[in-house]
């Protein structure tokens, strides 16, 4: 068991199947629609895998410890002025926005903060069951998948006043919130679709700065008892700060006026077959339909074919 089974475990609900799994989303629907809730949900193979942004997952990886928000937020400061020295910056409708520079730029396999999430609970579900290829075989079957269900009613920049700019900025705005603003909160974002992909995966985007113990959230390491985790163990789990709790549609809930809850849903390696057809049957979810353009098509048409040869080693995998 690792670090991130023992993170997210106390909080998660095991799945069996395709039908306990729409049961327990529709009575959530019903649930939070009521409370005019907005959900973000996200999809991962392995169960095991942190909740990081592809450029804290790199930046881990390149170093001992999990990065803190300086480490990060120079390294995308490195990003963005490749991005700028490649002429990257401008698009078919003149200069990009910053968020609209890192969502193009995560649209093609570069590292950012930002965390792909889907408004569709379908999808992000399609997600945790993929059927993922390397080199002609596939791989994490054997693996649980799990599944991500974000409250973002609180924090979606669209619909806030005081930050629905930050979609036209062309500097980072968060560079001057407050660190325990900035390190406390979750943002999210729905772009406009302007690549087919987003369109197709209902896609939009978490971000926030690097998790901080004293910015006014905890992590507990149970439902009951006092036991806290510590920042750097935080840290390897999430890249931004979300807190977790128990997703039952009976109980009472976190205030919707004040609550930034995050759920997950641990998807049994039995079950991922059966999902992913149900998924397909239900509502035609491949990947020539979520990835319905030219990327998707080199990286996902001919994945039964070796990408290298047999005696070479095997390539890193990004979750």
């Amino acid at each position: 068991m690792t670090i991130v089974d023992d993170f997210f475990r106390p909080f998660e609900q095991e799945i069996q199947t395709f039908d306990e799994i729409h049961e327990l989303l529709t009575g959530l629907y019903e649930k939070w629609v009521v409370a005019k809730r907005t959900i973000a949900w996200r999809g991962v193979v392995c169960a095991d895998w942190p909740l990081h942004s592809s450029l804290y997952r790199r930046l881990f990886w390149s170093s001992a410890q999990p990065p803190d928000e300086a480490e990060l937020l120079a390294e995308e400061d490195k990003l963005l002025k490749f991005v700028h020295q490649w002429g990257l910056h401008n698009g078919s409708r003149g200069r990009l926005s910053i968020l609209e520079q890192l969502a193009t730029l995560q649209h093609f396999g570069a590292p950012t903060r930002l965390i792909d999430v889907s408004t569709n609970a379908y999808i992000g579900l399609w997600f945790a069951v993929e059927e993922v290829w390397n080199n002609g075989a596939r791989v994490h079957e054997d693996s649980d998948g799990r599944l991500f269900a974000i409250d973002v009613s609180q924090r979606l920049i669209n619909e806030n006043d005081q930050e629905r700019d930050w979609e036209d900025a062309t500097s980072r705005p968060w560079k001057t919130l407050a660190p325990n603003n900035w390190q406390g909160n979750t943002r999210a974002w729905k772009p406009s679709p302007f690549e087919a992909r987003i369109a197709a995966q209902h896609g939009a985007f978490l971000f926030g700065g690097v998790p901080k113990s004293n910015a006014g959230i905890v992590w507990p390491k149970s439902t009951t008892g006092t036991a806290r985790w510590a920042q750097v163990d935080v840290r390897r789990c999430i890249s931004i700060p979300l807190r977790f709790h128990k997703a039952d549609p009976t109980a009472g809930g976190v205030p919707a006026a004040t609550g930034q809850p995050a759920y997950t849903f641990r998807i049994k390696r039995a079950a991922k077959e059966e999902i992913r057809q149900r998924l397909g049957e239900l509502f035609g979810y491949t990947h020539r339909t979520i990835y319905p353009d030219y990327p998707g098509f080199a990286r996902h048409s001919m994945h039964h074919l070796r990408t290298r040869p047999p005696d070479d080693p095997p390539a890193g995998e990004t979750p």
